[in-house]
């Protein structure tokens, strides 16, 4: 088809969970909408999260949860449509929802549930999709703008960031706002799995899985969450190392020492393990045994042996040969096990981006303060939250006022 004369009030570039949301948002105010898509199906993305159940959103959301360039305006954002607004957003469309533990799932808790009623709503508005068409270049014209050929009175971009490049999100929104001259904080992993200095090392404990607290530490940067963490064979992963990663992936890439430490029994102090380990030691129930099997009631058997490893000793060793000042070294390696991180995973690993479009670069419409007629929504922007629906969350606020906004005029 011919699409060189083709006219459309709004051109949406990327059909993932903002774009689609902008879609609808822009044909509610009347406006004749188009939406591109690289990939043959709208969506795909969509239908990869929460496991394929689709973990849409968590109550409460009040934006202190985000990180990047516009987090002291989130609230405002959240404000205007929020988990409310975008609950009864879904509801108008024909979905129900759910939520347990603050976790917001479609009722059916499958994906295809959200993607399918975002997907019947962009056609009952009539709006036009095209599909497996990659836009390579973005055209400023006098009455609007022209996207391959593609021609519109307005833009929103909203084609995701570099995070699983696979489903579309490849980082080709940044190179076309790059083109179209806006600032862009460099992409980089996050919600990913990290990677430490000597995997040989961590062969021992790899498939391990163990609650805790995780601390990042390098100059200038500290963060920190809790849940299970996993040990892998290179690295270490779950949700609150996932929680951390964007700020090892920052720090890395400003050439920052990064160290990892883990506190595997946050419920209890120093003292109470020395008090433990020594009631072992003398005389207690274990008296006898290894210290592998002494201390296989307090962590797991395989962290025991690398913090065994770790401070000098064997776990075959005698538990009553364990000494005072190795006793303490032990409680003090449980409190505080220390890594150091050299890498994380890529982006074909990672959830979502951190970094992109500074948000200084738009309004509080996310209209681009440089070209009028040009909005943002979703991953594009310098805007990353944590695991748990955050992160669809802000697919959904920023494409509604993206897309509602560009439909006003």
């Amino acid at each position: 088809m011919d699409n060189s004369h083709t006219q459309y009030d709004i051109a949406v570039i990327g059909a993932g969970a903002s774009g689609l949301t902008a879609a609808v948002a822009a044909a509610r105010k009347g406006r004749k909408v188009c939406l591109i898509e690289s990939n043959q199906r709208v969506g795909r993305k969509i239908l990869e999260t929460g496991n394929g159940r689709c973990n849409l959103s968590h109550k409460p959301i009040d934006g202190t949860e985000y990180r990047g360039s516009g987090t002291d305006r989130l609230p405002g954002f959240l404000k205007r449509f929020g988990v409310d607004e975008t609950l009864d957003f879904f509801r108008s469309i024909g979905l129900m929802t759910r939520e347990r533990d603050g976790y917001v799932y479609p009722y059916s808790e499958t994906a295809s549930s959200v993607l399918d009623v975002l997907r019947f709503s962009v056609e009952d508005a009539g709006t036009v999709v095209y599909t497996d068409r990659r836009v390579r270049s973005i055209v400023c014209r006098d009455d609007g703008f022209e996207a391959d050929g593609i021609r519109a009175r307005k833009l929103i971009l909203a084609t995701g960031g570099s995070a699983d490049p696979a489903s579309g999100s490849d980082g080709n929104g940044f190179k076309l706002a790059r083109e179209l001259g806006l600032s862009i904080i460099k992409p980089l992993p996050a919600l990913v799995k990290v990677c430490t200095g000597d995997p040989k090392e961590m062969a021992v404990t790899a498939g391990v899985r163990a609650k805790g607290n995780v601390m990042i530490v390098s100059s200038g940067c500290i963060a920190s969450d809790s849940g299970e963490i996993q040990f892998t064979k290179d690295g270490l992963s779950g949700i609150p190392v996932f929680n951390v990663s964007r700020y090892i992936s920052r720090a890395l890439e400003d050439g920052q020492h990064v160290r990892l430490i883990l506190d595997l029994m946050p419920e209890a102090g120093i003292k109470d393990i020395e008090y433990y380990v020594s009631d072992m030691r003398g005389g207690g129930a274990g008296s006898s045994r290894t210290v592998e099997e002494a201390l296989s009631g307090l962590i797991h058997k395989k962290i025991n042996a690398f913090i065994c490893k770790r401070i000098g000793i064997t776990a075959g060793t005698p538990v009553e040969n364990m000494t005072p000042d190795v006793i303490s070294r032990y409680a003090s390696a449980v409190k505080a096990l220390e890594y150091d991180i050299v890498s994380t995973y890529g982006f074909d690993q990672a959830q979502v981006t951190c970094g992109g479009v500074d948000f200084d670069e738009v309004d509080d419409d996310l209209q681009s303060i440089r070209i009028p007629g040009l909005y943002l929504s979703g991953e594009i922007l310098d805007i990353d939250g944590p695991c748990g629906g955050y992160n669809l969350q802000w697919a959904w606020t920023s494409g509604y006022i993206a897309g509602s906004s560009a439909g006003r005029g």
